[in-house]
């Protein structure tokens, strides 16, 4: 697990009460300066922004997926001045209520796919040509997971996920295990493990939504969960920026 991919997730929403042209400038300092100075630390890939697709005050409305070799690269960078400076920077906005962190926490690979190749086993969490990401995590008992997490590994991942793979639309589809929170966010209690899909369009999202090889995988997995996936997070984000080495 040391060397597989992790991602740093920070996503956030306007404070309540706040002037939006003071967020907007928020956001336009972070992406025009923490993001850049990001990206010079080792192991940091990529960094990608979003914007919720469909506004909903149950999900956190913009934000970014920071893309890291491994967790090795990820603390080593947290540690260094730089970081650090960017840190305290962010929680003198935090503290000053313009925006508030709703998730803010590392994820580690566990199986990533791709279109390109339909087979599990990339080593890397970045992609091509996805201008939406859906967000999805579940909530189980320990019980369930463990189930879940057998077939996913015995069955689900080698079966169905490479049939996803090529329908159309769909770019990539990444399994990811919570590490740790990143200090400062609203939530607390993060879902063990999560899943990012990656499609072409939001349409193609929703073709995959109502899709037999959908409906099989729902179907399947009712053998072991016989109420299916009672999910936590269900949510759609557009691409609005990327910045890449």
């Amino acid at each position: 697990m040391e060397n597989a991919p992790v991602i740093g997730m920070g996503l956030i929403r306007i404070a309540p009460g706040v002037d939006e042209e003071v967020y907007k400038r928020y956001r336009k300092w972070a992406t025009e300066v923490y993001q850049p100075m990001s990206m010079k630390f080792p192991g940091i890939t990529e960094i990608d922004q979003y914007e919720i697709a469909r506004k909903s005050i149950q999900y956190p409305s913009s934000g970014a997926i920071y893309h890291v070799e491994n967790i090795v690269a990820l603390e080593s960078g947290a540690k260094t001045p730089e970081r650090q400076a960017i840190e305290e920077d962010i929680n003198t906005w935090v503290k000053r209520g313009v925006a508030e962190y709703i998730w803010r926490a590392v994820y580690g690979l566990v199986q990533g796919f791709r279109s390109e190749a339909a087979l599990p086993g990339k080593k890397g969490t970045t992609i091509e040509n996805a201008p939406i990401m859906h967000l999805e995590a579940y909530r189980m008992t320990p019980e369930e997971q463990e189930k879940f997490n057998k077939w996913f590994n015995e069955y689900g991942g080698k079966v169905f996920i490479p049939l996803f793979m090529k329908t159309c639309g769909l770019k990539g589809y990444d399994y990811f295990k919570f590490i740790r929170v990143i200090p400062t966010p609203l939530e607390t209690d993060y879902p063990p493990y999560l899943s990012l899909l990656y499609f072409e369009n939001l349409k193609a999202f929703e073709d995959f939504e109502q899709s037999p090889e959908q409906v099989g995988f729902q179907s399947a997995l009712r053998n072991i969960l016989p109420l299916g996936l009672n999910y936590r997070w269900y949510v759609q984000y557009k691409l609005v920026g990327s910045l890449r080495k």
